[in-house]
């Protein structure tokens, strides 16, 4: 007895062994593979026939995006809750020939987005084979300065209208074997920022959701073709957030729409699981998770400026106190 429990761990020490020698030799690739790809990036896919469902296409980057996927060929269906931005849209993509299609709807309730899919079905409008979540919407106050109201919609319309929209259309891309989910995020995703509390938790909600159903995808045992894109920008120029004023602004400056949407369909094209706006945000991220804490927030405060942010503050507020004297 003793002797075949000997051989038994013998055999087990023996395939352990192999695994973790194939363990090895598969990271060895993927890292050849991964450094062969920050020098020679993947070829982009053509996009010509896709019909591209976006969230929030009323105005600014959903706007942009609507008109340059278009001109990519690209079916386009425009959701937005005004509809008269929304026909705007509409009205931009149809005079340079494009095909689109428009509904009013508000993404946050669940049973409107059923209504919505369901009337697409009805007036003909092709499956959706690309889902761009771009809607969101942002309140800038300290946190005790929050309402519930504040707090439930933010998490209704950034988070929960993910669900809805994914859970419409996610079915069919499964059956079909093919598709792609993209998601607008932001880097308040990656970094908790102040006054920022709801809007953060937010993104930070949409980035679990992102990487959970990815990775319950990829598990399927029919591996569909279905790709799972999350974007951080750091700051574009609609109208939902204040310029932060960050040092270097080459860097950390406002970017407009048309630009953040060139540089989104550049990664959805590259099938990009995580893409930055800029790109090199990725690589700070990586250097300030690495170091102690102590170190990033010093690190974010010197971006950030925050010492003469803080000199400003207090000069304003000695001149409020001498002309109150």
């Amino acid at each position: 007895m003793k002797i075949i429990q000997h051989i038994f761990k013998d055999i087990k020490l023996h395939r352990l062994f192999l695994d973790l020698s194939l363990l090895s030799a598969k990271i060895s690739l993927a890292m050849i593979m991964a450094t062969f790809r920050m020098i020679v990036p993947c070829s982009m896919k053509r996009l010509i026939g896709e019909t591209v469902l976006i969230t929030g296409a009323g105005h600014g980057l959903g706007r942009e995006l609507a008109i340059q996927l278009s001109s990519m060929g690209c079916i386009i269906v425009c959701w937005d809750n005004d509809i008269d931005s929304n026909r705007s849209t509409m009205r931009e993509v149809s005079k340079n020939g494009g095909e689109v299609y428009g509904f009013v709807v508000d993404v946050s309730k669940r049973m409107e987005v059923r209504e919505t899919v369901r009337l697409m079905r009805k007036v003909g409008v092709p499956d959706v084979t690309m889902l761009i979540n771009n809607a969101a919407i942002l309140y800038h106050k300290p946190y005790l300065s929050f309402d519930s109201d504040d707090v439930e919609k933010t998490f209704n319309i950034n988070v929960l209208s993910n669900f809805w929209t994914i859970e419409a259309f996610l079915p069919m891309m499964l059956m079909k074997g093919s598709g792609h989910i993209v998601a607008i995020n932001s880097m308040c995703g990656i970094y908790g920022v102040s006054q920022k509390v709801a809007y953060c938790s937010s993104k930070f909600a949409v980035r679990g959701l992102m990487e959970a159903l990815h990775e319950e995808v990829r598990l399927d045992e029919k591996k569909p073709n279905i790709h799972f894109t999350t974007i951080y920008p750091f700051y574009i120029d609609t109208g939902l957030a204040k310029d932060p004023k960050y040092r270097f602004p080459y860097i950390f400056g406002v970017v407009t729409p048309e630009y953040a949407a060139r540089e989104i369909i550049k990664a959805i094209r590259r099938n990009y699981t995580e893409y930055s706006i800029p790109r090199c945000l990725f690589s700070l991220n990586t250097i300030n998770r690495i170091v102690p804490e102590s170190v990033m927030r010093l690190i974010l405060d010197f971006l950030a400026d925050i010492d003469r942010k803080q000199k400003e503050k207090d000069t304003m507020n000695a001149k409020l106190d001498l002309i109150k004297t």
